[in-house]
């Protein structure tokens, strides 16, 4: 058994308003590898622990893009820009068996893409949290002393 790999993925579609962008929106999609490193039952984790590997950006990346909106008269301007990160952490609980006298762990990796819009109109830059993916991974049984 061992450890385990899989992808999570989190996306957005953002409106621009640029001239050049898709009408419905600029789509950020972000996935990142993770491994849980359990140990050879899965009862345990490994000094490795929960690892994620470096986000991949599919499609325009994550920025920073050119924000429009109208202008005066016309037309449209440039108001600001908008970027993308993601965030990662793990939550980590243990399940219980009573009947059977035994438990396992649970394991919950989290990815959050987050988006930061700059404006150039002076208002405060807005960072949201705009999608959170998880998966819960359980681990082998472990008889309770």
């Amino acid at each position: 058994m061992g450890p385990q790999q899989f992808d999570l993925l989190v996306f957005e579609t953002y409106q621009t308003k640029d001239p050049a962008a898709p009408l419905v929106g600029t789509h950020i999609e972000c996935t990142v590898g993770v491994t849980i490193d359990w140990n050879l039952n899965r009862t345990e984790l490994t000094g490795k622990g929960v690892e994620f590997l470096d986000p991949f950006w599919s499609g325009p990346g994550n920025g920073p893009m050119t924000v429009y909106d109208e202008a005066i008269g016309g037309g449209t301007q440039p108001v600001g820009t908008v970027s993308w990160s993601v965030a990662t952490q793990v939550l980590k609980s243990v399940e219980e068996d009573a009947p059977n006298r035994r438990y396992r762990w649970a394991v919950t990796p989290e990815l959050q893409l987050i988006r930061k819009f700059v404006s150039k109109l002076g208002e405060p830059p807005d960072t949201e949290i705009t999608y959170t993916a998880s998966d819960t991974v359980r681990g082998g049984w472990i008889p309770k002393p």
